[in-house]
């Protein structure tokens, strides 16, 4: 049976096409991904496709990129790619691509239906020729690989605790499951995850990256270039000069991504203020964002550009958590006030502590400093549900040191988001 893969953050293509699927040759089966970073595992358990559709958000030089790799890894498959606008990108890079067509996005259903139906008819010519099926191949010539979960931390405004947040998410995931973590410093002129964990790297990214040159393989040694945070996680750190940030292109971001997705469990990424195209690199190969933002006017307000940027990218809401960090009591403004404009909520609400100065001092997540306070307990509760579910049902069942179970305060928290959204409204 013939598939058709939709690739896009918006569910609006796929519709469309699954609207005359039974008209188009085979009546292919329509199947969607919303999650650019989880194209992979998606190919893994529902492919082989016979077509690929790349939708709006994949007009992007990352999102072409993207492209270029999976035509590498599956020949077979028939491109087609539905753009609103011309991808900014080299002649180069769209060729790479491998499509078969283009179409303008918003198209019509006969126009699509056409290009649907020449990419099906090409890619059982494709597959004609293009065939794998080896003979015989010893269970241990397959690698064993990984497929990470990347999770990325950002803010439009400077000093939201984007670091602090991404060091405690990397230790919560470390700590409570058996997964292999590690934590990237994109923050590439002043990155501080070595300062904020006491870390001294051989390495940093800038050295994969020259090493790259001298044609090092990166899947084989790619850990060869991290630095081990206690036992928990790994690290890789940002360059130790700002003027070698300039040399990191994009496309070797996107790279040395996909090459850590195939040796850990989760990814996690620090980013800086700027939406710069290294970010927008590792925003392609998320599953979901954290976007930071502080209890101030300025912060707020950048908040709101900030999300109608990912809108535009289309990048869903539902991939997206808010954190609002710092929060005090009498500064003008409250969180419920807050929540009347950004009626999706916030994940969690970290409270202005002086713990967490002393656990940055000391180098030392919160969540490994002072388990047992308030801002930590408020962190673990918003992170539970990314959790492996084994690992995610031992700490619900487990007390948390006030005596209230993780999963009961995370429930609780949701209870009263849910009880500030509809007063809002």
């Amino acid at each position: 049976m013939a598939k058709i893969l939709v690739l896009d953050r918006s569910e609006e293509l796929a519709e469309q096409i699954r609207s005359f699927a039974e008209e188009l040759p085979n009546d292919p089966e329509v199947v969607s991904c919303t999650k650019i970073g989880s194209i992979d595992h998606v190919q893994e358990h529902d492919g082989p496709f016979s077509v690929l559709v790349a939708g709006p958000s994949l007009g992007t030089r990352a999102g072409l990129r993207r492209l270029a790799a999976i035509h590498r890894e599956q020949p077979g498959t028939a491109i087609v790619v539905a753009f609103q606008n011309e991808p900014d990108a080299s002649l180069r890079e769209i060729v790479q691509v491998g499509a078969v067509d283009m179409v303008d996005y918003p198209v019509d259903d006969l126009s699509l239906r056409a290009a649907l139906k020449r990419a099906l008819e090409m890619s059982l010519r494709i597959g004609a020729v293009t065939v794998y099926e080896p003979i015989y191949q010893p269970a241990e010539a397959v690698p064993q690989t990984r497929n990470a979960r990347v999770f990325t931390v950002c803010s439009a405004t400077g000093g939201c605790g984007k670091t602090f947040y991404a060091t405690n998410l990397a230790m919560f995931l470390a700590q409570n499951s058996s997964a292999r973590v590690a934590l990237v410093d994109l923050d590439l002129q002043f990155g501080e995850i070595t300062t904020s964990l006491r870390l001294q790297p051989s390495y940093t990214i800038a050295d994969v990256l020259s090493h790259e040159d001298e044609d090092v393989d990166l899947t084989t040694h790619i850990e060869d270039y991290l630095v081990q945070y206690e036992d928990k996680f790994w690290a890789l750190p940002a360059p130790k000069e700002p003027s070698q940030a300039d040399r990191i292109t994009p496309t070797e971001v996107t790279k040395i991504l996909d090459v850590l997705r195939t040796h850990y469990d989760y990814l996690v990424v620090d980013t800086p203020t700027a939406l710069a195209e290294t970010v927008l690199a590792a925003f392609d190969l998320s599953e979901h964002l954290f976007v930071m933002a502080t209890l101030d006017l300025p912060s707020v307000r950048n908040l709101g550009l900030f999300l109608q940027t990912l809108q535009k990218l289309r990048i869903s809401s539902d991939n997206v958590s808010l954190i609002m960090n710092k929060v005090e009591k009498d500064v003008g403004i409250d969180v419920e006030q807050i929540t009347k404009l950004f009626p999706q909520g916030f994940r969690s609400t970290l409270p202005y502590a002086k713990e967490v100065s002393r656990s940055v001092n000391l180098g030392k997540p919160i969540l490994a400093a002072q388990p047992e306070a308030d801002i930590a307990k408020r962190i673990a509760s918003g992170l539970t549900e990314f959790l492996p579910p084994d690992a995610r049902r031992r700490l619900e069942e487990s007390p948390a040191a006030s005596g209230i179970k993780i999963g009961s305060l995370s429930r609780l928290f949701k209870r009263r988001l849910v009880q500030i959204t509809e007063s809002a409204r």
